[in-house]
């Protein structure tokens, strides 16, 4: 692994969001468009999958990872079973990047040992029906990130070289210069003048590979992190502001309300209302 990766890596959260174990005889899912990854592992028979105008032939040992919002077809032409093990999942840093876009994701690809992603992915569907407390929250975690770990060290073996020669590490190194200090501000003429490139082919080379550009993740950085503080600490809406580096509190509420809707006070309220339920409903 990449060492300007880790930070990024670390920082982001996992989040298996649905799976399940099927046995199919048949299966016709066409124009679906889902807000989070689809990873299909085909254990035994066969399907196709359709992006756009291309048609992939599945056979085991397969591995398909869809990423959100791209329209697919996911079927059957034969009557004969197969065995997908699949779930739909998330990995991000708060709300602000979707840490999956900085590997060049295949749309398929071959596990070199099938056999131990198997084992893992059969151990997390148990432990999620456990009713031992640990097994179910600390376990469950530990292995829904083995199991993103089993998948991404095939991608990474397989593009090793591809990945020293591209470009794009550079513009890791920036995203994680971000990641590491979003409460510090940031332009385009800065980061111009440290990487020594155009600040435009920065911004559209940051949305090329990333999906937004260097200030709009910066921003939502600092909205994740105000609404982290408003949820869990009794800091000030003035103190908030300045721990995520406004320098004047009207532009930190007008921003928040951009990206959330309500102004920092109701999300706030909303937010306290919301867990005092929750702790009456536990009572």
């Amino acid at each position: 692994m990449h060492p300007i990766m880790d930070y990024l890596l670390q920082s982001a959260e996992l989040s298996i969001v649905e799976f399940n174990i099927h046995e199919r005889n048949e299966m016709q899912t066409f124009n679906r468009t889902l807000p989070s990854y689809v990873m299909s592992y085909i254990k035994k028979g066969e399907a196709k999958l359709r992006i756009r105008d291309e048609v992939y032939p599945l056979a085991p040992g397969t591995v398909v990872i869809i990423p959100p919002h791209i329209e697919h077809d996911h079927y059957k032409e034969t009557k004969d079973e197969t065995i997908f093990l699949w779930c739909h999942f998330t990995y991000e840093i708060g709300s602000a990047l979707d840490v999956m876009k900085i590997f060049n994701l295949p749309i398929t690809f071959k596990l070199q040992n099938p056999e131990i992603f198997e084992r893992v992915f059969v151990d997390f569907v148990e432990i999620t029906d456990s009713q031992d407390f640990l097994i179910k929250t600390i376990l469950k975690k530990a292995k829904s990130y083995e199991i993103l770990y089993l998948l991404l060290e095939n991608i990474m073996r397989s593009q090793e070289k591809v990945f020293e020669q591209d470009q794009s590490k550079g513009f890791i190194s920036m995203l994680t210069q971000i990641v590491k200090n979003p409460e510090k501000e940031v332009s385009l003429k800065e980061l111009s003048n440290q990487f020594h490139l155009h600040p435009t082919y920065i911004s559209n080379r940051f949305k090329e590979l990333f999906g937004k550009s260097p200030i709009q993740i910066q921003r939502e950085l600092k909205i994740d992190r105000a609404k982290k503080l408003l949820r869990s600490t009794e800091m000030t809406v003035t103190e908030i502001a300045y721990e995520v580096g406004f320098t004047v509190v009207p532009g930190f509420t007008r921003l928040f309300k951009n990206y959330v809707g309500i102004s920092p006070t109701q999300y706030r309220n909303m937010n306290t209302k919301w867990n005092s339920n929750i702790s009456v409903v536990k009572q």
